[in-house]
């Protein structure tokens, strides 16, 4: 019986995604969600060629036709559970899928979380985003609020980030500008809170189980 309720759901995401309905599942099977407040919620038409072509750390297949756009930060812990989720959905149907990853920062909720996208941004430039990007969520609650220069130091020695040049790029407005446009395209296209995913354009918002992303994948 349960096999069969699951396999329900599983056509209703399906059908729900490609029919441009996300809000009604989301609002059967999704948590974890850290709204910003005065976020938007605008219904702008998404606009692909913005939301996904360009210089951006992704996973998966870079020609796959289904695309996952994800707006978080490395200090909410909703984006923190969702990663490993979305992780395993690449090892899994990398093939199938292209995971790009967009940030959504609020220093208002999460004091310094600017500055760590602005070091991921960098990490990016030397090809060590997910390294990095493994190192902060899996230091998420006991990194300070505002990184010292001793934490910069250690985080570049865990992640092989080359020290000199991450402290160079953080010197710079080149990285802020980086964030800053993330942020500014996530918000005129509604996002309103992290994590939030658009699959294809289509908003969903909160940490997606795993049964679910896979029933999705497994249509195509």
């Amino acid at each position: 019986m349960a096999a069969v309720v699951f396999g329900a759901v599983t056509v209703k995401f399906w059908w729900q995604i490609k029919h441009g309905q996300g809000n009604y599942l989301q609002q059967q099977v999704y948590g974890g969600f850290t709204p910003i407040q005065g976020g938007n919620q605008s219904k702008e038409k998404v606009d692909r060629n913005i939301l996904e072509n360009g210089d951006f750390p992704f996973l998966g297949n870079p020609n796959a036709s289904t695309t996952i756009v994800v707006f978080g930060e490395f200090r909410c812990p909703y984006t923190k559970n969702a990663m490993p989720i979305i992780k395993k959905l690449v090892d899994n149907y990398g093939f199938k899928v292209k995971v790009i990853f967009r940030n959504f920062p609020s220093d208002k909720l999460h004091p310094g979380t600017n500055r760590l996208s602005q070091i991921g941004v960098c990490a990016y430039n030397q090809g060590k985003y997910w390294n990095v990007s493994d190192y902060l969520f899996a230091n998420q609650d006991s990194l300070p609020a505002y990184l010292l220069p001793q934490d910069i130091v250690g985080l570049a020695g865990e992640t092989g980030l080359d020290l000199g040049k991450l402290n160079g790029c953080l010197d710079t407005s080149a990285a802020a500008i980086k964030v800053n446009r993330d942020y500014v395209d996530g918000y005129r296209f509604g996002v309103g809170g992290t994590p939030t995913f658009f699959i294809n354009g289509q908003k969903i918002e909160g940490v997606v189980p795993w049964e679910a992303w896979e029933g999705f994948i497994k249509q195509f």
